[in-house]
């Protein structure tokens, strides 16, 4: 079997027009400044419908296109509750949905203003319940606060197909939090002098970077098959949704790691962005959760 992965123009047009946005209303500079983090830009773009057919409002694409978006959502940080949200939706058409997970006896999620649900992953499945808060605790050096609750009894949990979907794009996110961390390291490895001459043309520098692309790589290739298979409904999609979040977070953190360190000590002080991808690839690779690889059928197995 084959695929053609060139980027059809409808996408080419999609993710541009994404990249307008999110520059105009999420750059990452605002994670610093306390800037507004609504998700009503990313809702009049239409982020949260673009795969719902367009006989149900929706504008009619795939997973395939959502999961390129959700890359472009990771880059610039969008907020966790812009996952959270496209995945609720597939459960309630009209869910606007904070992010969050279960910790022994208590649910933890990220508030956000404009969302009156949560999406928690609790053990290997997600639930959507009411976001009402009894208490808050900070988290990550106390970059966010989480909202804390004991577990709703008034909840609805997401079928398989579902969970699929959320591997998929908390995956793509990953991704995209991978790249940024990159792109954010060798910009600042080209500026930054040392000896009289850029960081970036040191060897030590430049296999970091090559480490960093080629797990990026790795971790594209999967997502791309991944959400091809899931589209599908193809018989190995819960493997390779499987394999793709063992892969994308151990990459993503590896990579907000390796950009932590290009910077040097900066790296690890509020001054600089690097951190904060480090911190956000820590919240989706627990919102993934646990998932057994061995339960499902390898490609090529017989079935």
């Amino acid at each position: 079997m084959s695929f053609d992965l060139t980027p059809s123009d409808d996408l080419r047009q999609i993710l541009d027009a994404a990249q307008t946005m999110l520059d105009t209303h999420y750059p990452v500079a605002r994670l610093r400044d306390g800037s507004d983090d609504s998700l009503a830009a990313l809702d009049e773009f239409g982020a949260f419908d673009l795969a719902r057919p367009d006989t149900e409002g929706g504008a009619g694409f795939t997973l395939v296109e959502e999961a390129h978006l959700h890359v472009a959502l990771g880059r610039h940080l969008a907020p966790p509750a812009a996952l959270a949200t496209a995945i609720a939706r597939r459960i309630d058409p009209t869910a606007t949905a904070a992010l969050g997970f279960s910790q022994e006896d208590a649910w933890l999620w990220l508030p956000q203003p404009d969302t009156a649900q949560a999406l928690i992953r609790v053990g290997n499945g997600l639930t959507l319940a009411p976001a009402k808060a009894t208490e808050t605790t900070p988290a990550l050096g106390g970059t966010y606060a989480f909202a804390k609750a004991p577990p709703s009894q008034n909840a609805r949990r997401a079928d398989a197909a579902t969970h699929l979907v959320a591997q998929v794009l908390t995956s793509a996110q990953l991704l995209g939090v991978a790249i940024g961390a990159r792109d954010l390291a060798l910009a600042y490895a080209r500026d930054r002098e040392q000896f009289g001459r850029p960081i970036a043309s040191f060897q030590a520098i430049k296999h970091r970077a090559a480490d960093m692309s080629i797990g990026i790589e790795k971790v594209s290739a999967l997502l791309d098959m991944a959400a091809i298979a899931t589209r599908d409904a193809s018989p190995d999609a819960g493997f390779l949704c499987s394999a793709l979040a063992r892969l994308a977070p151990r990459t993503t953190v590896e990579t907000a790691r390796g950009a932590i360190q290009i910077h040097g000590g900066i790296g690890f002080s509020a001054e600089a962005d690097a951190h904060l991808f480090l911190k956000r690839a820590h919240i989706l690779r627990a919102f993934l959760g646990p998932d057994d690889m061995l339960e499902h059928k390898a490609p090529l197995a017989p079935y």
